[in-house]
């Protein structure tokens, strides 16, 4: 049998990219290099076993196709530089993230084992936002705000945004193995504790937009799940806004003046927009924002000397102008129009929780952080998207669906 097809060699490779997946909240940039090593190893066992790969689906490929434009379109940026040479190289090590996602994308094809990376994830996750909540309760925490097992607390508050819509659905829907739902059932309740803890903003608002999209077909036809969200939500809402310290939370929302959190990246925004302006076709050069920004741009209001502009779409205009912003539409076009056209057609759980992960991770909470570089956070998203991708491979009903409709 071909190495790349043992079973052994299988599970090897899961447990190295679970390894760099968990890692990665401890510490994100050895985990990079972790991730470098899983990539460059796919590419070296791609081309050594080329003739003996089986090729990934037209659906992999399009997604795969929709990132490559986009980084395309990121190139220019890089070109045009004032430091060709370290923007390029910031962009080369920035691809190191996609070592996880090639990994399974490649080389992951049982069921039971992307069943039990997802399963394991849910729980390390899961203890990963009890720690959040407990962390600011023992004055560990961040401005007393928890962070879970390592990094800003705004990454641990990105995970769960992609978590909780993840784990209610799998709970919700009947296709899913009993052991993975028992790992998502108690994920759920845990990024609940995780939520609270965290104290995030922009996290409470992300799951109040992506929770009520991702369960309201198992909602609508089940009303014991209507009950329990239901029920959940008041007694979360009821706790909020009985505590003082949530509700200044909350309030604190709309305050862009007192809160340097929110009054630092309305700075930080019209110094991007000076830059855009200055900058308009290729940006500042990718990577290259907070050298310029401190030297020439930076306001003195501004008390964080931020390292990115907290916006996605923002640090996309500033970095690479108006080619990467192009680019970087498209792509976000793409994600979210072929994965509700496919859940259209099919009605699976899969292409939904790939629209409601792209749309909390990257459109949503992105509007807050800067999560489309990020190393902290962009390895989990592509994580869960490779794993979704190749669970809805794997799923018998629609395996027997697609044979029966080819008849």
């Amino acid at each position: 049998m071909c190495l790349i097809y043992n079973k052994s060699f299988e599970k090897i490779l899961a447990v190295l990219a679970m390894f760099t997946i968990f890692f990665t909240r401890f510490n994100e940039y050895k985990a990079l290099l972790l991730n470098g090593f899983l990539l460059f190893f796919c590419v070296f066992l791609s081309i050594v076993h080329r003739k003996e790969i089986i090729l990934v689906s037209d659906e992999i490929k399009g997604y795969i196709k929709a990132f490559m434009i986009y980084f395309l379109c990121i190139i220019p940026s890089s070109i045009f530089s004032d430091k060709p040479l370290l923007s390029f190289l910031n962009f080369f090590f920035s691809l190191f993230i996609y070592g996880v996602f090639t990994v399974i994308i490649l080389f992951i094809r049982r069921r039971e084992l992307l069943v039990n990376m997802l399963m394991s994830f849910f729980w390390f996750s899961s203890f990963d936002c009890i720690i959040a909540f407990f962390q600011p309760i023992l004055g560990y925490g961040m401005d007393n705000r928890g962070y879970g097992f390592g990094g800003w607390c705004l990454h641990i508050a990105d995970i769960m945004c992609m978590l909780m819509p993840l784990a209610l659905v799998i709970v919700m829907d009947p296709r899913f193995e009993s052991r993975l739902k028992h790992s998502a059932a108690f994920a759920s309740i845990s990024i609940i504790f995780g939520l609270l803890g965290n104290k995030s903003r922009g996290a409470w608002l992300t799951e109040l937009f992506v929770v009520p999209i991702a369960v309201y077909k198992y909602v609508k036809q089940n009303r014991k799940y209507l009950i329990c969200v239901l029920l959940v939500t008041l007694l979360v809402a009821g706790y909020m806004v009985s505590t003082p310290q949530y509700i200044n939370r909350i309030k604190s929302i709309t305050n862009t003046t007192t809160d340097h959190s929110n009054a630092d990246r309305i700075w930080a925004w019209k110094s991007a927009k000076l830059m855009i302006s200055d900058y308009p076709v290729t940006g500042v050069g990718f990577g290259r924002f907070h050298e310029i920004y401190e030297k020439k741009y930076k306001y003195e209001q501004e008390t964080q000397n931020l390292f990115h502009t907290h916006n996605n779409f923002v640090q996309v205009a500033v970095d690479t102008g108006l080619v990467g912003t192009l680019g970087f539409f498209y792509l976000i076009w793409y994600f979210l129009h072929t994965s509700l056209w496919n859940y259209r057609k099919k009605s699976n759980p899969y292409d939904l929780l790939l629209f409601i992960i792209f749309l909390a991770h990257i459109c949503i909470f992105g509007q807050i952080d800067y999560t489309l570089w990020g190393f902290a956070l962009q390895p989990f998203f592509l994580f869960l998207f490779a794993l979704l991708l190749r669970l809805k491979e794997t799923d018998v009903k629609l395996i027997s669906l697609d044979t029966s409709k080819a008849f």
